[in-house]
C-alpha cells in the first residue's frame, strides 16, 4: 500500500467516523424532543389504515413538509387542533388551499384524500408562538371543511362525551413514525383539567395532535376528545380538548350524529368495543 493510498482510507474513515458521530448526534438530539411516551416501553401498536375506524383518520397535511392528525366527524368534515393551523414562518394562520387530509394514509398508500375548503378553528383559540395558560387548550380545536365527501366511502365517527375514567384510544402519525397509523388502545382520561380540558395517560408524540380520543360509548365507535400537548414536567402527561364546544358547529358543518364504516373500508379486527367499553 502506498502512503497515498493510505491517506485516502484514513480519511475515509475519518469522515465515516464523523458522520457515525453526527447521525448519533442527531438521533438523540431527537429522542431529547420526542415527548408524550408515559413509560420505558412505547405502547402505540401499528393500526390497519384500511380498516375501520382507522379508514376515517388520517394525515393533515400543510405543503410545507408538517403534519398533524384527525379524523373525519362527516362525510366531508374533519376535527383536528387549531395549532395545527399555524405557520410559524408567517406568524399567521395557514390559508385552508394549503391544507390536504390524506384519509388511510399507510407508507404512501392512503384511501382517500382532499384538499380542504374551509377552515373553522375555535373561535376563543389565540393563534401565537406565546406560551399560553393550559386552560386555553380547551379552545385548542378545529373543524376543517374538505372539498369532497371522502367520509361517504370510508366513514366516520361521530362525537361522544368525555368522562374521567373512561377507555380510550389514541391515534395518529407521530413525529417518529409519520409513514404509518398508530393508536395506543385502552389507555384511559385520568383526570379533568380546566373547564374543557382533559388529561390522559396515552402514548401520543408530537404530529399526533389533532388525532382522535376515541371511546365505545352507545353501540358505536365515538370521538370525545382531540389529542392536543402533553406536559414533560409532570412524567409526559397527555392533554386533550374536550369535544363539547364543537358539537353545535359541527352540527351546522355537516357533522353526523351516528357512526358510520363506510363502503371502501373494511371491518375492524380488533374487539374495540371489549377494548374501549
Amino acid at each position: 500500500m502506498t502512503a497515498a493510498s493510505g491517506n485516502r482510507i484514513f480519511a475515509f474513515l475519518l469522515l465515516l467516523a464523523l458522520g457515525l458521530t453526527a447521525s448519533t448526534a442527531r438521533a438523540d438530539k431527537f429522542d431529547r424532543e420526542l415527548h408524550g411516551i408515559k413509560g420505558g416501553e412505547d405502547q402505540r401498536l401499528r393500526m390497519n389504515a384500511k380498516e375501520f375506524p382507522w379508514s376515517a383518520a388520517g394525515r393533515f397535511n400543510n405543503g410545507q413538509g408538517g403534519h398533524c392528525s384527525g379524523i373525519l366527524i362527516g362525510p366531508r368534515l374533519v376535527a383536528t387542533a387549531a395549532h395545527c393551523l399555524w405557520n410559524k414562518r408567517t406568524q399567521r394562520p395557514m390559508p385552508a388551499s394549503a391544507f390536504t387530509f390524506v384519509a388511510g394514509f399507510d407508507r404512501g398508500e392512503y384511501l382517500r384524500a382532499s384538499k380542504v375548503r374551509a377552515l373553522h378553528p375555535s373561535p376563543d383559540w389565540v393563534f401565537t408562538d406565546e406560551r399560553q395558560p393550559l386552560s386555553s387548550r380547551a379552545n385548542d380545536w378545529a373543524l376543517v371543511e374538505l372539498d369532497d365527501a371522502i367520509g361517504d366511502d370510508i366513514g366516520w365517527v361521530t362525537l361522544g362525551t368525555p368522562k374521567v375514567g373512561m377507555a380510550v384510544a389514541v391515534a395518529g402519525y407521530g413525529k417518529d413514525k409519520a409513514f404509518v397509523p398508530l393508536a395506543h388502545l385502552g389507555c384511559h382520561l385520568t383526570q379533568q383539567g380546566p373547564p374543557g380540558v382533559l388529561f390522559h395517560d396515552c402514548d401520543a408524540v408530537q404530529g399526533e395532535s389533532g388525532g382522535p380520543v376515541l371511546t365505545w360509548a352507545e353501540g358505536q365507535v365515538r370521538l370525545v376528545a382531540v389529542n392536543v400537548a402533553v406536559i414533560p414536567a409532570k412524567g409526559e402527561l397527555g392533554v386533550a380538548a374536550s369535544v363539547a364546544p364543537m358539537v353545535a358547529l359541527a352540527a351546522r358543518l355537516g357533522g353526523s350524529t351516528a357512526t358510520r364504516r363506510g363502503e371502501v373500508s373494511q371491518p375492524a379486527t380488533l374487539d374495540l368495543e371489549g377494548i374501549l367499553k
